[in-house]
């Protein structure tokens, strides 16, 4: 199965931080461990940012895909060649 950019570029953040905010307004923001291809998300060490500006820390944290509406990723990515040859 042929996996589109974005999928693609999901899953070199792996070993990143990024940044996901939910269609409820929340934020969450930790290191990816685990990514599927429907986008749902595996991290660690969030922190959960609500929409009340609320904080909350966890260890580990699953997100379902289809409640993202956002991802923030690393600037690091700029770097990737997958980019680097689309982009230039």
């Amino acid at each position: 199965m042929v996996k589109s950019l974005p999928i693609k570029l999901l899953f070199e953040c792996k070993p990143y931080v990024i940044t996901i905010e939910t269609k409820n307004g929340d934020r969450y923001r930790g290191n990816l461990k685990f990514i599927e291809e429907n986008m749902n998300c595996y991290l660690e060490n969030a922190v959960l940012l609500k929409s009340n500006r609320k904080l909350k820390k966890f260890n580990s944290v699953f997100l379902r895909g289809s409640s993202t509406m956002l991802i923030l990723l690393p600037d690091i990515l700029k770097e990737i060649p997958m980019l680097k040859n689309n982009f230039s």
